[in-house]
């Protein structure tokens, strides 16, 4: 049975690359607490936020349905923002329950991505977790 789960499982990955999810997108600052941690239990590392090191997301619990897994890397298409088109992020929070269809990208306080408060992506998976 956990074989049949694990081929499920694959195959549901496989079918998720290639496709592009349009979302809408927001931003959020590393927390003030030290040694904050997002919901896969990574430590955030405010300097490497601010250093641009790490490149981080959050995504509404929806797509966690729809395939997307902690780990996950994704890329981003908004061509009106160039600093974010085609970037590559890592999967490695959730969002609030009550949100659907939403992408929360962990940027710096001074947020050069030039992302405003909201917008629209798509974004595509491109590696699963391993």
């Amino acid at each position: 049975m956990r074989k049949i789960m694990l081929i499920a499982m694959a195959v549901v990955a496989l079918a998720m690359m290639g496709q592009r999810h349009t979302m809408k997108a927001t931003m959020y600052y590393p927390g003030s607490a030290v040694g904050s941690r997002t919901a896969s239990g990574d430590r955030v590392d405010t300097r490497k936020v601010n250093n641009y090191e790490i490149h981080w997301v959050a995504l509404s619990p929806d797509m966690f349905r729809k395939g997307f897994k902690m780990g996950d890397t994704i890329v981003v298409y908004c061509e009106r923002l160039p600093k974010l088109h085609l970037t590559k992020w890592v999967v490695k929070d959730k969002m609030s329950p009550r949100l659907h269809n939403y992408i929360d990208f962990l940027v710096p306080r001074k947020n050069h991505y030039g992302i405003p408060g909201r917008t629209t992506v798509e974004i595509e998976k491109v590696a699963s977790a391993k």
